[in-house]
């Protein structure tokens, strides 16, 4: 049989072995925490700046212009397809100036497409389109209307920080 000073040194050793795991687990959690925090407040930043630059934007923008022009004007060397580095351009002459964030394809931080619309809208969404919208289908949409359900797009005031919410996934 174990003498109590045996069972003594084995319940120190649980304790101290336990009491290890659970510094462990709540330094990770911590850490977790203050990394999203990082990245959620560089997000913000940037979107800051990116609805400051889509404000400043529009169809008599001379970018935006040259833009809608290569897109609808295709040459045999380059064919953007219906999305440019700003500019994404509906079948029925609707366009989105779009800014676009690439998160982490894990879920940990949100990707970021905020758009100013032709429509006078303002659109966001989490929607993974990667760099260069390479995420978007090559088949432009009809309008706008069919971009936003066909991408987990959401109108917002094009102010707030509404637009920082997740989309994309969408649960059903």
């Amino acid at each position: 049989m174990a003498t109590s000073r045996q069972l003594g040194a084995v319940n120190r050793k649980l304790i101290i072995w336990l009491g290890i795991a659970a510094l462990i687990v709540v330094s990770a959690i911590v850490f977790d925490s203050v990394v999203k925090h990082r990245y959620a407040h560089e997000r913000k930043i940037w979107k800051e700046n990116a609805l400051a630059r889509l404000a400043k934007t529009s169809i008599t923008n001379e970018e935006v212009l040259a833009e809608i022009d290569q897109i609808k004007h295709p040459t045999r060397d380059v064919n953007f397809g219906w999305t440019h580095e700003h500019v994404a351009l509906m079948t029925n002459g609707e366009y989105l100036v779009f800014a676009s964030r690439h998160g982490f394809d894990n879920g940990f931080v949100d990707h970021l497409f905020l758009a100013h619309g032709s429509d006078g809208r303002w659109y966001y969404s989490t929607y993974h389109f990667c760099n260069g919208m390479a995420g978007a289908d090559p088949d432009p949409p009809g309008s706008i209307a069919e971009f936003v359900t066909k991408y987990a797009v959401r109108e917002f005031d094009g102010v707030s920080d509404v637009c920082l919410q997740h989309t994309w996934p969408e649960k059903r």
